[in-house]
């Protein structure tokens, strides 16, 4: 919905479009691994914001304790499912030659199932045998 309002506002034309195109191209275009190895890596980092967030006790150290892992899964394009629901959608509006069934087994599926092992081995599991 957030994508077709974008395209409505008239966002995506010009340089937006075509970012939005190569990128939609780019994130469908990795075998499922690589898509669920970076989605582990993202969605570590996603953790590790919220974690640094709630241990700093004033707001300034909440968002620099957010913004550096945050800042550092988009730098190094790792993939995030909850992004790539606005990203991808937007491309394919864009005019990205990418069909919604290649969106989904792709880089939807391998990517939800990439963040949920990150979240749930990665950073639950280690935290309660760490920490009890």
């Amino acid at each position: 919905a957030f994508a077709a309002a974008a395209l409505y506002a008239g966002f995506l034309v010009g340089g937006t479009q075509q970012l939005a195109i190569t990128t939609t191209m780019a994130k469908t275009s990795m075998s499922f691994g690589q898509a669920f190895v970076k989605a582990v890596m993202c969605n570590w980092m996603v953790c590790m914001a919220v974690f640094l967030s709630e241990a700093a006790r004033d707001l300034g150290g909440k968002m620099v304790g957010i913004w550096f892992p945050i800042s550092a899964f988009v730098a190094m394009s790792m993939e995030h499912s909850v992004a790539n629901m606005f990203l991808i959608p937007a491309g394919i509006m864009a005019g990205a030659n990418v069909s919604v069934a290649q969106m989904i087994l792709k880089n939807w599926i391998p990517v939800c199932l990439g963040n949920a092992f990150a979240g749930v081995v990665c950073v639950a599991m280690s935290y309660s045998y760490a920490f009890g």
